[in-house]
């Protein structure tokens, strides 16, 4: 059996962050053992904190917050034997915080946006592009005379990984097998966002929920689609080469509460039939399927003949959830929510392919994306101990 590792979150009351208490509070691999949080949430214990999710609170250990402004926060998690820290920071307050941490000896696994496509810093969709994360074997962020390492007694090789924007994971994990039987040179998406997407703030809003909030997204397009090519990429000795392709992305936030909605036209480099293009994608497999990871789904992608809905299909990938027990919590299945539906599929030309698909968008494109990074990197000895 393995042991558990322990871990920290950071990000308290968040919504990210409390889906990442979620699901690691029961995981097998790693342990719950440190919450980092606001000045507001510090020196409370997580059971006095308001719970933002739809799911009843899980039993969590008996956990006081820690400020994330502390002088001594990286001795506090060191003295806690803290080894996997997973980040639901802002993105301004990430800048700092987890490279700090990272050069400090912990392995951070990030959602922020700041240190996306960074050089010498992997960006990985665990069941899409792990080849990215393995090139990376052996580079760290340790510091020789860093003060806080010393008070752990030993050394310590610390590393920092990116999960993708969520919007990304139902655009490029559809596409994967098609980029690598025939290729594209253009993907077209339109986007409709949950407003969980804009945070528990925007979600708890009353206005926002009677339909009163702005639908555009400031920069969500862009970094669609920097991180798609990124992903399918080709990785180099220094750098990673984005894929050669062009796109046209539109992001629109809309009235649901979870799940990202997504429709991709994609022109192939040949002449393909549907009944092809379906079984590749029933197809997709990478190495979190192959080495039965925890948070992995089984297949990532499930084809559908209608338009994927927020009902029936925001929690695919459970292998364990009957489909006659309504009242069975989703959330305490690692694989619920990690899977991608995809479906009203149509050649317009016999080129050119459209789509629709859907993600849970605070799971697989968040806590249990990131959660599911790092359980490929301790299965497949990137990092260590």
């Amino acid at each position: 059996m393995m042991v558990r590792r322990r871990c920290a979150v950071l990000g308290a009351t968040g919504l990210v962050g409390q889906r990442l208490q979620q699901r690691l509070i029961n995981h097998p691999w790693f342990e719950l053992a440190a919450v980092v949080g606001s000045r507001e949430s510090a020196g409370k214990w997580l059971s006095q904190l308001p719970w933002r999710l739809d799911e009843e609170r899980p039993e969590s250990p008996d956990i006081k917050v820690i400020y994330g402004g502390d002088m001594n926060l990286i001795s506090q998690l060191v003295k806690q034997k803290i080894q996997f820290i997973f980040s639901a920071l802002p993105r301004a307050i990430a800048a700092t915080m987890e490279e700090s941490l990272a050069q400090a000896g912990f392995h951070v696994f990030s959602n922020s946006s700041h240190h996306r496509r960074q050089d010498g810093i992997p960006l990985i969709i665990a069941d899409l592009n792990p080849n990215h994360m393995l090139h990376y074997r052996g580079q760290n962020y340790y510091e020789q005379n860093h003060d806080e390492q010393r008070c752990s007694g030993a050394k310590r090789n610390g590393s920092l990984a990116c999960s993708t924007n969520c919007t990304v994971i139902p655009v490029a994990l559809p596409l994967k097998s098609l980029w690598d039987m025939v290729g594209f040179d253009h993907v077209s998406v339109r986007t409709e966002q949950a407003l969980s997407g804009g945070g528990w703030k925007l979600l708890a809003d009353a206005a926002a929920q009677n339909g009163e909030f702005n639908p555009k997204i400031s920069g969500e397009a862009e970094k669609v689609a920097g991180e798609l090519r990124h992903v399918l990429g080709r990785v180099y000795e220094d750098r990673v080469e984005p894929g050669n392709f062009t796109t046209d992305v539109s992001c629109e936030r809309v009235g649901e509460k979870d799940g990202h909605l997504v429709e991709v036209e994609v022109h192939l480099s040949r002449e393909v039939d549907l009944d092809e293009v379906k079984e590749w994608m029933r197809s997709t497999s990478n190495r979190p399927q192959h080495l039965s990871l925890p948070s992995a789904p089984k297949p990532p992608v499930v084809i559908i003949d209608g338009i994927p809905n927020r009902c029936d299909h925001l929690w695919m990938g459970s292998e364990l959830l009957a489909a006659d027990s309504p009242d069975t919590d989703p959330s305490r299945d690692l694989k619920a929510g990690m899977g991608v539906t995809v479906g009203a599929m149509e050649m317009l030309t016999p080129k050119t392919l459209r789509f629709t698909a859907l993600s849970h968008n605070t799971i697989r494109g968040a806590a249990g994306g990131s959660i599911l990074l790092a359980e490929l990197a301790l299965a497949e000895g990137v990092i260590g101990d």
